[in-house]
């Protein structure tokens, strides 16, 4: 995003938090903005904590909003300083919990305040598989994340959504005009691997969807695979994976966290999206499709793509379904590559950067 608003024309400053799962890295932003006084960082502290149960029984706010209050007081007020001398005609708040946090800082110029939304936050909350005696908290956090999300989609001048989804949620929750802008992306075609079809999963084990998905995949659907097909192979790459995961489970490799995520995509030909909750696009599945892979997905993995690109994966809910598919999968390995250039046509469509550019330049000029 902040490449494409400079593509459009706009002079980009950037506030970013830094937490322990994703630290500031002042290198990996473009050289234009690869400066402090350009680029500013607010440490937080986002670590679950057991005491953080106590302010959550007693307060209105969602948990995952309180996880966020403990940054760096001293640092934003010297952030505070350095934007009041600047005068800005547009600030993008990039995701509902920047806003929550950083939404009192004051702004010369009056500028256009405007929320881009990831996805519609408390629909991840609705998870389909969560141990009883965590129901009432879970319940709790999802009304009051509902609530809360619903608050700061009234509070911006418009919301620009990643999936039209999303975008039709927010509609249907308050009078703002909102824009669907899908994340463009810059992935590259790969070669199509030699060798038999392997299947991989790549996501974060410590995201309940992905734990959530992973495991009815290698419960219910993959025996049902290895029935048919004996030689399959499954490879799953991600961090945080539990010590022992999957072992003794045929045809299953856990890599954990790999080094290059594209590197791991370009060795297996079939990216299985197995999951059942959360909301959003699955920029992975975006990713893959624009290697060039084939991707076999629920409906909800699925969800925030359009028809036009719906209509080359292949897509599954129900066990013995998506079994089935990824078996027709090793069957038909010669028509895969083609399969998986059909989807990549059709993703790119999507996601292009000229057309997500031209797109933001229509909404920058509403």
């Amino acid at each position: 995003m902040l490449q494409l608003l400079s593509d459009c024309g706009l002079e980009v400053d950037v506030l970013a938090f830094s937490t322990y799962k994703h630290p500031f890295d002042l290198g990996a932003f473009p050289a234009s903005w690869n400066t402090a006084e350009r680029c500013w960082e607010l440490p937080m502290d986002t670590r679950p904590r057991v005491l953080d149960v106590v302010p959550f029984l007693f307060s209105k706010a969602p948990y995952q909003v309180l996880r966020f209050t403990r940054f760096a007081k001293r640092e934003l007020k010297e952030i505070q300083r350095q934007v009041r001398e600047r005068t800005y005609g547009l600030v993008v708040w990039d995701s509902l919990y920047s806003r929550s946090i950083c939404g009192e800082l004051e702004f010369s110029g009056n500028p256009k305040q405007v929320l881009r939304i990831h996805n519609v936050e408390h629909r991840i909350q609705r998870f389909s598989k969560v141990p009883a005696v965590l129901n009432f908290l879970f319940q709790r956090e999802t009304d009051r994340l509902a609530r809360f999300e619903r608050h700061q989609w009234g509070q911006v001048a418009e919301v620009w959504a990643m999936t039209e989804t999303d975008a039709q949620a927010v509609v249907r929750s308050v009078s703002k005009p909102v824009y669907t802008l899908a994340v463009p992306l810059k992935t590259a075609r790969q070669e199509w691997p030699e060798g038999p079809v392997r299947f991989f999963h790549l996501g974060a084990m410590d995201w309940l969807p992905n734990r959530e998905g992973l495991d009815w995949l290698l419960e219910q659907v993959w025996p049902i695979v290895l029935m048919d097909c004996p030689q399959a192979e499954l490879h799953l790459a991600g961090r945080s994976f539990p010590a022992g995961y999957a072992e003794g489970i045929r045809g299953v490799v856990v890599h954990g966290e790999v080094e290059d995520a594209e590197a791991f995509s370009a060795q297996h030909h079939v990216l299985v999206v197995p999951v059942h909750s959360g909301s959003g696009l699955r920029i992975k599945t975006v990713e893959a499709a624009l290697q060039g892979r084939m991707v076999v997905s629920t409906k909800l993995g699925a969800e925030g793509l359009p028809e036009s690109v719906k209509m080359y994966l292949l897509e599954e809910s129900q066990p013995q379904l998506f079994a089935k598919v990824m078996i027709q999968c090793c069957r038909n390995a010669e028509e895969l590559k083609g399969m998986g250039e059909q989807l990549r046509a059709a993703m790119y469509a999507f996601v292009g950067w000229e057309s997500a550019r031209l797109n933001l330049k229509k909404v920058l000029q509403s």
